[in-house]
């Protein structure tokens, strides 16, 4: 049985999914573009009217596919999908922005602080990183 506050997350996400097919270029007012969209995400096109009415509760493939056809981050999707909270997905934890991790960084954030330790952690993480050389 669903909750009495599954429709009004179904038709918040439905108004913010139509917001971005129109960003996207799609005109959904216009004669055949939600079905032209549809196949462009590789979803049926009942599957996205019933999502855009806000009558569906949309599945993971589904939100997937909408992602990537939307060139969105899944994780964006999730969260408007009120499928998943930030806490679920761990976005506040790190900025989108974060430069990649490094051996010493992952040493740190480990607890390896012991100086002979931390040298082996490194020095295996760098071997696993750099490609062996060609034999000529």
């Amino acid at each position: 049985m669903e909750h009495d506050d599954a429709a009004p997350t179904r038709a918040q996400f439905a108004a913010w999914l139509r917001e971005q097919i129109i960003r996207k270029g799609f005109a959904l007012g216009e004669r055949g573009e939600q079905a032209r969209f549809a196949r462009y995400a590789g979803i049926p096109s009942g599957t996205l009217s019933r999502l855009l009415a806000g009558t569906a509760a949309p599945d993971i493939g589904t939100l997937r596919r909408i992602a990537t056809a939307l060139d969105i981050p899944f994780g964006l999707v999730l969260l408007r999908a009120g499928i998943a909270t930030e806490d679920d997905l761990n976005v506040t934890s790190r900025a989108v922005n974060e430069s990649p991790l490094t051996p010493e960084r992952a040493a740190d954030e480990l607890g390896i602080h012991e100086p002979a330790a931390r040298r082996a952690f490194i020095a295996s993480v760098e071997a696993l990183r750099t490609p062996p050389a060609e034999s000529g």
